[in-house]
């Protein structure tokens, strides 16, 4: 991370203003990562700040989704009766699979830097800035997904770093794109260099920067991911991803589980299927760490939670959720954009 106050009258600033960087540990090895910008570079901008970093950290503390945290946050600025808005992206990043789930209130898109040097904008779906978006009764804020493979670096920033006089944004986006390209492979350096050419340039906007790194894995396997789409209304699909996972799950050196983890996501897509009316993104992974695991996560465009019920003694249907609790060492749903994905890991035996 890096702060540049900003350069007023031809002095370097008073170290106030309204841009800030946040790092919040979460439970279930995530971690949330926040970048913001609060209208104004005086000490009210300075306190509104203040106020608003603290409630994030608190509504992501608490495990809300990110959406419910941006739209949380919202209303606490417009019930602080301040004439401030604030531009806002928060990122809740999964440290096992590279996953993270991306907010955004009017802030500027993030950069990813990929392991062969090429540097790309990810465009996110966004909402109106905080503030803004509680005066308009507009609280609703899509949610984008990216993915980090190992070696990649996730680039948040304020306006401060890409605005240029006589420049618009897109000019200046491509400008900084260009400059992670050719930047430093090392992460610190690379922040020193872009703050240095925020420093070099001048303007009367402060900066805040974060770069997030997802680490390479120590051992010499990386994990492995798969994925496929099975549309609705097409049984040969279904049977296509079945026998995937299985020669997949066994080509993996997991092969004892292979028959629960088939059974487990074919349960997984039939539900998404036979109840949304879309088709079903499912993606199997090998995950590394401590004790190696497979992934298997079910995506859909519903987000409607799944629910247990009772089949009773002659039902057909009602049993898949207690499969998937009796089979799986652990599972979960989480949000994904409009719609949900849900997940569940198996414990395999073999080094990690």
């Amino acid at each position: 991370v890096r702060y540049r106050a900003a350069t007023i009258g031809g002095s370097v600033g008073r170290d106030i203003g309204g841009d800030w960087y946040d790092l919040i540990p979460l439970p279930g090895g995530r971690v949330g990562a926040v970048i913001g910008d609060v209208q104004g570079h005086d000490t009210h901008a300075a306190a509104v700040m203040g106020q608003l970093r603290i409630v994030l950290r608190a509504y992501a503390a608490e495990g809300h989704p990110p959406a419910t945290v941006m739209a949380r946050a919202s209303v606490f600025l417009h019930e602080l009766d301040t004439d401030r808005s604030a531009t806002c992206l928060y990122a809740q990043a999964d440290l096992t699979t590279g996953v993270l789930q991306v907010v955004r209130a009017g802030h500027i898109d993030p950069l990813v830097r990929h392991t062969d040097g090429s540097c790309r904008r990810v465009t996110v779906p966004g909402g109106l800035p905080l503030g803004l978006s509680a005066e308009f009764g507009r609280l609703d804020y899509p949610v984008g997904t990216i993915e980090l493979d190992p070696g990649d670096t996730l680039l948040l920033c304020t306006d401060g770093l890409v605005e240029q006089p006589g420049a618009d944004l897109d000019d200046g986006m491509r400008t900084l794109t260009a400059l992670v390209a050719t930047g430093p492979d090392d992460v610190r350096d690379l922040a020193d260099r872009l703050i240095d050419v925020a420093a070099e340039r001048g303007g009367d906007d402060d900066v805040a920067l974060l770069l997030l790194r997802r680490a390479a894995p120590d051992g010499p396997h990386p994990g492995r991911r798969l994925q496929w789409l099975v549309a609705p209304g097409d049984p040969a699909a279904l049977a296509e991803a079945r026998h995937m996972i299985r020669m997949t799950v066994g080509a993996w050196g997991a092969r004892d589980r292979a028959d629960e983890i088939e059974l487990v996501a074919d349960e997984l897509i039939t539900n998404a299927l036979m109840h949304t009316e879309g088709s079903a993104i499912v993606t199997l992974r090998a995950l590394t760490g401590s004790e190696r695991r497979l992934r298997v996560e079910v995506e859909d465009t519903s987000s409607a939670l799944p629910r247990r019920r009772e089949a009773g003694e002659s039902g057909v249907s009602g049993r898949g959720l207690l499969l998937v609790e009796l089979l799986t060492d652990v599972w979960g749903v989480e949000a994904r954009g409009g719609g949900k994905a849900v997940w569940c890991e198996f414990v395999v035996p073999g080094r990690p």
